[in-house]
């Protein structure tokens, strides 16, 4: 046989051996091999390296907030406009507010505590501080007395609200939740109602048209709220209720009744500049309330199932024990039979087939087991698991967005000491006046000056040329709170009386309490009882305080000496 490499053209084999070369290469030496690896990854790791540094001294020189690293890629980069958002998410945060606060304890113990400090058990009263016209110097106290007399009347029930069941204290405590849970008050001015000349209708938030949208007259309604191009409100478009709204300058719109601004009163907390609408106080945070709830009432399940159920029966088929089955089934009969029907043998054997997937929990016993079954113990780490750190880091985060403390709206005393109760309770206090500050500018001042020209005809003792002096003179007094450490405080007050920086009238208001109430009231005590025992009169804190043993004056004694007191 004649070999065919051997008739090849010259120059075929040189070439193919070149072409395979590649291929046919020595295997590489250890060195060679790691040689090659550090300089592809070197090839590789140093463009990276550059664009990282790039990036690190760019970030440097910019706001990390703006920045968007991978760890931080699920943050939202747009806030989008606050009327745009409220218009689609209020009615939700809205009814979820409101659910939270009818149902969930923790939302329950704010609403309490927005009450007890904002309006206390009186709520906010009115003291008016009217100067005699010709002696600007002393009080007028006849006029401030019929004033004052004449609003505590208009604030009994039947008189200041249309529906005659509430009192002004109960219309205070409504708005105060409203703003809480719906995160605005809505109300109406009825003048000529009522027999002090005007009447306050509580409106629901939801009459409100969050959801409409549109033109009038040249006009925009954003979520219910015509306003100008200025975005003053112009007038309210409510739902009609009921049929016949409509008398006293509101008109009727297709389902909607138009109301003139200058009768409605919508007040909020504005946020952002331009909004119209207002946020549930409740809805910030909600998230939080809302899983410690649900993880609460499922611990307590799981906590409960773990102390009923004691174990298994287990058979080799997994079939039932005898006598389980039976029993089910015999109680269903003993039901037909006190209904009145009668099963079928199909229907019995479908309630035996039933029944035998059901076990039995009985506290605290066990049945013989019978032959041919083994007993399983049911083990659970419930209720023996610490989840109280959960939960109150949930409270926690919520209580902050509130302005109030964790030991508040915990009901949690277990970690608080004098110092930080002092923290704590001293800013829970000025967040509450602020929320006082609100609510009288919100409400009483509104319906005061409402109610006053009516309140002036009403009474022939008070003059219609002074209406203004009596408006600018109208304070409130809201709830105030017993000091942290009364004594100290009364030191301080002391310190500050004798120094000439406050007044004793300005003490007493800052409590929250009447100078003049107080000062007839000690006058009535003089009269009645005498003097109060030497040592116990303002007078007497003045005199220079008697010497000690080591010839130096010693400090007198603001608060009244019990020892003094008990003597008398």
């Amino acid at each position: 046989m004649t070999d065919r490499s051997s008739r090849a053209p010259a120059g075929i084999v040189p070439f193919a051996r070149r072409m395979l070369a590649p291929f046919r290469r020595s295997a590489e030496t250890p060195e060679e091999r790691a040689s090659w690896l550090r300089q592809t990854i070197s090839a590789v790791a140093e463009p990276l390296r550059t664009q990282r540094v790039a990036a690190l001294q760019s970030a440097t020189r910019s706001f990390s907030a703006a920045e968007t690293p991978d760890w931080v890629a699920d943050w939202p980069t747009v806030a989008g406009e606050i009327n745009e958002a409220l218009s689609r998410q209020w009615q939700t945060m809205m009814h979820r507010s409101r659910l939270l606060a009818r149902n969930n304890e923790w939302a329950q113990r704010y609403l309490l505590q927005l009450e007890d400090n904002v309006l206390g058990a009186t709520g906010i009263r009115l003291q008016m501080r009217v100067a005699l016209a010709t002696r600007p110097a002393e009080q007028d106290a006849a006029t401030n007395a019929i004033i004052e007399a004449e609003w505590e009347r208009f604030g009994a029930r039947g008189a200041c609200e249309v529906s005659g069941q509430m009192t002004w204290r109960e219309v205070e405590k409504l708005a105060l939740m409203s703003l809480a849970r719906d995160g605005e008050i809505l109300y109406r001015l009825r003048r000529g109602s009522g027999p002090f000349g005007v009447r306050l209708q509580l409106i629901p938030a939801t009459l409100l048209d969050v959801t409409l949208t549109r033109e009038h007259q040249g006009r925009r309604i954003r979520m219910g709220v015509e306003i100008d191009d200025d975005g003053v409100p112009v007038a309210y478009w409510l739902l009609a209720a009921r049929s016949g709204e409509g008398a006293g300058g509101a008109v009727s719109v297709g389902r909607h009744v138009r109301v003139p601004a200058d009768e409605i009163r919508h007040r909020f907390v504005a946020e952002e500049i331009g909004q119209l609408r207002g946020i549930p106080w409740l809805a910030v945070g909600a998230r939080r309330l809302w899983m410690a709830q649900k993880f609460e009432e499922a611990a307590a399940v799981a906590s409960t199932n773990s102390a009923q159920r004691l174990g298994f029966f287990v058979s080799p088929t997994g079939d039932a024990p005898p006598g389980f089955a039976d029993q089910i089934v015999s109680s269903v009969l003993d039901a037909a039979k006190a209904a009145g029907k009668i099963l079928s043998p199909d229907e019995i054997a479908q309630i035996t087939a039933a029944a035998d997937k059901f076990t039995t929990t009985v506290p605290g016993q066990f049945d013989t087991v019978p032959s041919g079954y083994d007993f399983r113990q049911y083990d659970s780490a419930w209720p023996n698991i610490q989840a109280g750190e959960f939960v109150k880091s949930q409270i926690r985060g919520w209580s902050a967005a509130r302005g109030a403390s964790y030991v508040s709206i915990g009901n949690d005393l277990a970690d608080v000491n004098y110092s930080s109760a002092r923290v704590g309770i001293l800013d829970e206090r000025e967040h509450y006046k602020g929320l006082q500050a609100r609510l009288v500018s919100w409400l009483h001042e509104d319906v005061f000056s409402a109610w006053l020209p009516y309140a002036v005809l009403r009474n022939p003792s008070l003059r219609a040329t002074r209406i203004d002096a009596y408006r600018a003179a109208a304070t409130w007094r809201p709830r105030r709170w017993q000091g942290i450490d009364p004594v100290k405080e009364a030191e301080a007050s002391r310190l500050d009386l004798e120094l000439g920086l406050t007044s004793r009238t300005r003490l007493i208001l800052e409590r929250g309490e009447d100078p003049e109430q107080i000062a007839g009231e000690r006058a009535e005590d003089d009269r009645l009882f005498g003097p109060l025992p030497a040592g116990t009169s303002p007078a007497a804190q003045q005199e220079d305080p008697p010497a000690g043993k080591d010839g130096k004056k010693t400090q007198g004694n603001f608060l009244p000496s019990l020892r003094a007191i008990a003597g008398a």
